[in-house]
């Protein structure tokens, strides 16, 4: 350190430039080494972070139907025929080529449904009353949607042959071979709302087996509802047949087939469902219901739920017109609202404020709109909050539409605001600190030098050398090692420095200067002859 603190001192006192560049250099460092020292501790050790406490989600479904009167765009709807009798249909075997019966059955909801699944078995079971039964597997599917169809062969000589084969084995014959065809559904359905329907469905039809015929006995079509959870439902099965016959002299067809076709495969005239455009003239009613539900990953205790459907009729920038569907009702849990959106009432509306105000306009703006206010406590706070989801529609002279989706799920979390510690605040505090304090010795250490730079004399030899180099700066090169002195090489001494540089300019040669701690030697190199001075202590 010492031997490096002299040779800095000698450097300032030879090159005061490079004395005050230093001290601009350590001073911009000291800067930069405080105001790191500031920012790192004026970084606050916690900061303020949003924790989620609970996640919670609105889910609201609107669904309507439409329900129409008799007209002659989609027939006949809802019409009330009389049952007729059914007669039980009799085949003869002989003209028999092939025997089909066919199984369909429908589901519907009073909710819309977000997924439906129909497990259906079909046997036919024989029995000896009062003896023995055996159940015959014909077919056994499952099928992803509300309406199923399912079709199978009728094969009279094999029901026979396990009649046959039981009687032969027990020694009882009963000379008769009856057998029920019977299907069962089981139907899993899952509500918009996340609701469970489960339930079974079954229906049966009797087929007696003669020797020269085949007779269906029974009703082809059976229909049930149900209600689960405030959730009514539906169901609709029905057998149908397609006998095929060989070339006969009796029938004059190749297929006898059931008359009615399955009134679940026929579209339904009416209602018509959502999205369509419908026609006023022809409406009878729109019957409409919203349903709610509210999830959270927390238990939620207390809940209250209250909702409000409206109606808002409007001429948007005129005038706009507010009325109530479902007042505000109180719930505790998921619920379905009904109401009905009469078309009529609204057309009569806006016909009087047209006829009080004068203004002819051929459409308006009809917004179903419904609010849900629920409130409730869990472990880790108190929520509420507000859900509103809306149906836009356009009623005019001649038709009406509603657009708009009809599923809304709404997310929202529960949080709460904490101190979390800053990682890593402590190393920058103390990197900065060693940063500075190294700063401020280096300051420490170019201000000793400085000083004593300028307290040390400088020697003649030492002055003499100085001078010459800024006298005669672009003539003197510095260089490590003098080349030696040659063999036969002639050394010619000369007085000053002067008149050196004044034989190196006539030469067209630079002044070669090598510095040594007790003198300073310059020498003009021509050939054989080196032109030299020394200056020494």
């Amino acid at each position: 350190m010492k031997l490096s603190s002299k040779s800095t001192q000698e450097a300032f006192t030879r090159s005061p430039w490079l004395k005050l560049r230093s001290l601009v250099v350590v001073c911009l460092l000291l800067i930069a080494a405080g105001f790191g020292v500031w920012r790192a501790f004026s970084l606050p050790s916690k900061t303020e972070q949003s924790m989620a406490l609970v996640n919670y989600e609105h889910r609201g479904v609107f669904d309507y139907l439409v329900y129409l009167e008799p007209n002659s765009l989609y027939g006949p709807v809802q019409a009330q025929e009389e049952e007729a009798e059914e007669t039980a249909p009799v085949f003869f075997r002989n003209i028999i080529d092939e025997a089909w019966l066919a199984f369909s059955y429908n589901f519907s909801c009073s909710q819309p449904l977000s997924g439906v699944t129909n497990k259906v078995v079909v046997s036919a079971i024989a029995e000896n009353p009062g003896m023995w039964q055996k159940e015959i597997p014909i077919l056994e599917e499952t099928h992803g949607s509300q309406y199923i169809s399912v079709d199978f062969l009728l094969d009279p000589e094999y029901l026979e042959s396990v009649v046959d084969d039981i009687e032969e084995e027990i020694q009882v014959s009963t000379g008769q071979n009856q057998f029920v065809i019977r299907a069962t559904v089981h139907t899993t359905a899952a509500t918009a709302l996340g609701q469970t329907v489960e339930d079974d469905f079954s229906h049966e039809i009797t087929l007696t087996i003669q020797r020269y015929t085949l007779k269906l006995e029974g009703s082809l079509e059976r229909s049930d509802t149900g209600i689960e959870d405030s959730i009514s439902y539906s169901k609709k099965g029905r057998f149908d047949y397609e006998i095929y016959l060989k070339p006969n002299q009796l029938y004059e067809t190749d297929v006898l087939r059931s008359e009615a076709t399955p009134a679940v495969e026929s579209p339904s005239l009416a209602p018509l469902g959502p999205g369509l455009t419908y026609f006023p003239r022809i409406i009878d009613n729109v019957e409409a219901s919203f349903s709610y539900q509210f999830l959270s990953d927390k238990p939620a205790t207390n809940l209250v739920e209250e909702v409000e459907v409206t109606a808002i009729l409007e001429h948007p920038g005129m005038w706009s017109k507010s009325l109530t569907l479902v007042p505000k009702t109180v719930y505790t849990g998921p619920f379905t609202v009904d109401f009905p959106i009469d078309i009529d009432a609204f057309n009569k509306i806006a016909n009087t404020v047209r006829s009080q105000i004068g203004l002819a306009v051929t459409s308006y703006d009809l917004t179903i709109e419904a609010v849900v206010h629920t409130t409730g406590d869990t472990e880790s706070g108190y929520i509420d909050k507000v859900f509103t989801h809306s149906l836009k529609g356009e009623l005019g002279t001649t038709t009406f539409t509603m657009t708009g989706n009809l599923n809304r799920q709404q997310p929202g979390v529960l949080a709460e605001n904490r101190m979390i510690p800053v990682a890593n605040t402590w190393v920058f505090r103390i990197l900065s600190v060693v940063g500075l304090a190294l700063v401020v010795l280096a300051l420490l250490f170019v201000l000793r030098n400085s000083r004593r730079a300028q307290t040390v004399a400088i020697s003649g030899m030492e002055d003499e050398a100085l001078r010459a180099k800024r006298k005669h700066k672009g003539v003197i090169v510095d260089v490590g090692e003098l080349p030696p002195i040659g063999a036969g090489e002639m050394v010619i001494p000369i007085s000053s420095v002067e008149e050196l540089v004044s034989t190196a300019d006539a030469l067209l040669k630079p002044v070669l200067h090598h510095a040594q701690a007790d003198k300073h030697t310059y020498c003009v190199i021509d050939g054989g002859v080196r032109y030299l001075y020394i200056i020494e202590t």
